[in-house]
């Protein structure tokens, strides 16, 4: 199963990193590169991240990578990421465009 990353979820991971980066820039590398890499264990395990409560809905799950929501949908022959946000904010429909598809 391949993995493919939105636009928004790649400007999100971008924006993660550019504000990190104003404080730390080895530690918006660090964060960064773990946010790029920890979608790759759903390409054997499409189901080991959560389902996410705002929606209820068994395709569109989460994985956290530090404080942040990295969340996925699972289609038949891919892995999409939607979206990647901090653990504090809220999670609204508009967030998840892709996912009605």
């Amino acid at each position: 199963m391949d993995i493919r990353w939105t636009e928004r979820a790649s400007a999100d991971a971008l924006g993660i990193f550019d504000y990190i980066a104003d404080q730390s820039l080895s530690y918006a590398e660090s964060v960064y590169e773990r946010v790029l890499n920890r979608p790759t264990q759903l390409t054997v395990h499409p189901q080991s991240g959560s389902v996410v409560p705002e929606f209820g809905r068994d395709d569109i799950r989460e994985l956290y990578v530090y404080s942040f929501r990295l969340i996925y949908r699972i289609a038949e022959d891919e892995i999409r990421v939607l979206t990647v946000i901090h653990g504090s904010r809220k999670l609204g429909p508009e967030m998840l465009g892709e996912a009605e598809q």
